[in-house]
C-alpha cells in the first residue's frame, strides 16, 4: 500500500482495454498506488469482474471492438451497485464536445488522452481512490452512528417503559394504602372519640411499620422478626414479651395485612389479656414446617380471662387478614390464664432471610419510653417541612413537649437564615419541593447542632456523610418523633454528641 495515500485498506481498480500492451502499461503506472489492479480485455469480462468485486475506479478505453467505452459505461450505470462508481475514459482519438457530453451523461468523471502521462493518470486515479475510501469510511461511521442511535433510542424507550411501570406500581401501592386506610376509618366503631382516634392511629402505624420495613428491603419483603419487635415494642419492658422464630421475610403483597393482624392481637392483649397486667407474659414463636408456617401466640395472664361473647372489630380484622388474604387457618384456645392462638399459614408467603440481615434487623430496640411534657422546655427546634399537615403535627408536638418552634419553614434558604438566632436541634425534611436540605444540614453540622432527618425515601438514601444522624421515615409515629427529639435537644451537650452516632430504631446507617 502506498504510504502517501495513507489508506487503511486496499481497494480494487478495474482496467478495461482490448490491447494487452496498454493494459500492462496502465498496470505499471498505477502499481505505486499499492491497490488491487483488475484487468479485463473486453466489456463482457469487465462486467463479470464487476459483479464479483467492489471497485473504486474503472479505467475504460473508449474504442473497443465489441462494445465501446460509452456503451459499457451505460451498462455499468444501470446496475444499482455501480451508480456512483468513478469511471475514467482513456481515448486515443480526439473526442468531440458532443462525445464528451455524452460520456459525462453516462457517468464519466474524467477523460485521459493518449499518449497517457503517467503522473497525470496516477494523480487522477489517486483522487478517486481516496474519495472512495473516505466515502466508505463515512458510510461505516454513519452506520455505526445509526446503530448507536437505534440502541440509545431502544434504551430510552426501555427506561421510559420502566419509569411508567414504576409510576403505575407506585400509584397502585398508594391507592391500595389509601383504600385500606379508608376502610379502617369506615369500619372502626365510633363508640368513643378518644378510643376511635387511638384505634385509627394504631392501625395506620401498623401499616406504616410494615411499609418502612418493605422500603428498607427495596420491597423484597418485610422481616417478620423486626415486624414483631416493632409491634410489641410498647409492651416489652421488664421482659414481659418473648419473641423467637425462624428468620423469614414476608412477601410485600401480604406484609401490611399481617402487620394489621399482629397489631389487633397486641391491642386486644393490652386491653383484656396478658399485656393488660404488669405481671402478664406474652410468648410468640414460629417455624417453617414444609409448606406451612406455624405461629403460636401464648398469653399468660395473672388474672382470669373470659372468652368474649362475640367477635370484636379487631378479631374480624385478624380473621379477614389470616384466612382471607393469607389463605391460612386460626385455632383459638381461650384458657383461664389467657388466649392461646395457633396460626397455620402457607409458607409461600415467606422467604428465608440472610443470617446477618436477620440479626441486624432483630437487634432494634423497642421504643418503650414516652417523653414527659416539658422535656423540651425552652429548647429551640428548627422545623423544615413543606407538607402543611406534617408541619402542623410536628410543631404541635414540639410545643406539647415545652419546646419553641422555629418555623416551620417551607424553603431551605429561609430556614438557613433562622440559624443565626440560635438553634438547639433541627428537624429537616430531606426534599423540599425538589430542593435538597443537605446544604442546610452541612451548615448545622458545622455548628454542632443535632440534626434529625424526616423523609419519605428509604432511610439508607440519606447521603453517607450524615450517617450518624437519626432518620425518621414517613409516616412518622408521634411517640417515636417525641423520643428522638427529646434525646437530641432535651439532653446535655455531651449527651447530644453521643446521640448523633445513633440511628433511629427504624433506620440503617
Amino acid at each position: 500500500m502506498s504510504g502517501d495515500l495513507g489508506l487503511a485498506e486496499r481497494v480494487n481498480i478495474l482496467l478495461v482495454d482490448d490491447q494487452p500492451g496498454k493494459l500492462m502499461s496502465y498496470e505499471l503506472i498505477l502499481e505505486d498506488l499499492g491497490q488491487n489492479l483488475l484487468k479485463a480485455n473486453c466489456a463482457k469480462q469487465a462486467l463479470e469482474l464487476l459483479l464479483k468485486n467492489d471497485v473504486a475506479v474503472i479505467l475504460v478505453d473508449v474504442c473497443m471492438p465489441d462494445l465501446d467505452g460509452f456503451e459499457l459505461a451505460q451498462m455499468i450505470r444501470e446496475h444499482p451497485r455501480f451508480k456512483d462508481t468513478a469511471i475514467i475514459f482513456i481515448s486515443a482519438i480526439n473526442v468531440t464536445e458532443m462525445d464528451s457530453l455524452r460520456g459525462y451523461e453516462l457517468g464519466a468523471v474524467d477523460y485521459v488522452p493518449v499518449p497517457v502521462v503517467p503522473g497525470v493518470l496516477r494523480a487522477k486515479v489517486r483522487v478517486f481512490v481516496d474519495l472512495y475510501v473516505k466515502t466508505r469510511a463515512l458510510a461505516r461511521m454513519n452506520g455505526q452512528l445509526e446503530q448507536r442511535v437505534a440502541e440509545r433510542t431502544a434504551e430510552l424507550e426501555a427506561a421510559t417503559e420502566r419509569q411508567e411501570l414504576l409510576a403505575r406500581e407506585v400509584d397502585h401501592r398508594a391507592r391500595n394504602a389509601l383504600a385500606v386506610i379508608q376502610s379502617i376509618v369506615a369500619l372502626t366503631p365510633v363508640d368513643d372519640n378518644v378510643r376511635f382516634a387511638e384505634a385509627i392511629k394504631g392501625r395506620v402505624r401498623a401499616m406504616a411499620t410494615a411499609h418502612n420495613l418493605l422500603s428498607e428491603s427495596r420491597w423484597r419483603g418485610a422481616n417478620l422478626l423486626s415486624l414483631m419487635h416493632e409491634e410489641l415494642a410498647p409492651y416489652s419492658q421488664n421482659g414481659r414479651v418473648s419473641i423467637s422464630g425462624t428468620a423469614v421475610s414476608i412477601a410485600p403483597a401480604v406484609a401490611q395485612n399481617l402487620a394489621l393482624a399482629l397489631h389487633e392481637l397486641a391491642t386486644n392483649a393490652a386491653k383484656y389479656g396478658a399485656l393488660s397486667d404488669i405481671d402478664g407474659k406474652l410468648t410468640v414463636a414460629w417455624r417453617i414446617d414444609g409448606e406451612t408456617m406455624l405461629m403460636e401466640w401464648r398469653e399468660d395472664c395473672p388474672h382470669a380471662v373470659i372468652e368474649p361473647s362475640k367477635k370484636g372489630f379487631g378479631s374480624k380484622v385478624v380473621e379477614a387478614s389470616v384466612t382471607g388474604q393469607l389463605g391460612g387457618r386460626i385455632e383459638r384456645d381461650w384458657r383461664p390464664n389467657g388466649l392461646h392462638c395457633r396460626f397455620s399459614l402457607p409458607s409461600r408467603h415467606f422467604a428465608d432471610v440472610e443470617t446477618g440481615e436477620a440479626q441486624q434487623l432483630a437487634s432494634r430496640e423497642g421504643r418503650t419510653q414516652k417523653p414527659a411534657a416539658g422535656s423540651l422546655k425552652d429548647r429551640r427546634i428548627l422545623v423544615l417541612e413543606d407538607e402543611p399537615l406534617i408541619a402542623m403535627m410536628t410543631s404541635q408536638l414540639i410545643r406539647e413537649l415545652g419546646g419553641v418552634v422555629l418555623g416551620p419553614f417551607t424553603g431551605v434558604r429561609k430556614a438557613a437564615d433562622a440559624v443565626t438566632v440560635g438553634v438547639d436541634a433541627a428537624l429537616l425534611d430531606v426534599n423540599i419541593a425538589g430542593e435538597l436540605a443537605y446544604p442546610l444540614a452541612d451548615q448545622l453540622s458545622g455548628l454542632g447542632i443535632p440534626i434529625i432527618f424526616m423523609t419519605g425515601y428509604h432511610a439508607g438514601a440519606i447521603e453517607p456523610r450524615f450517617a450518624g444522624c437519626p432518620v425518621l421515615t414517613k409516616p412518622v409515629d408521634r411517640d417515636e418523633l417525641a423520643l428522638v427529639l427529646t434525646r437530641a435537644a432535651g439532653t446535655t451537650e455531651m449527651e447530644n454528641t453521643a446521640l448523633v452516632t445513633e440511628r433511629s430504631p427504624r433506620s440503617h446507617a
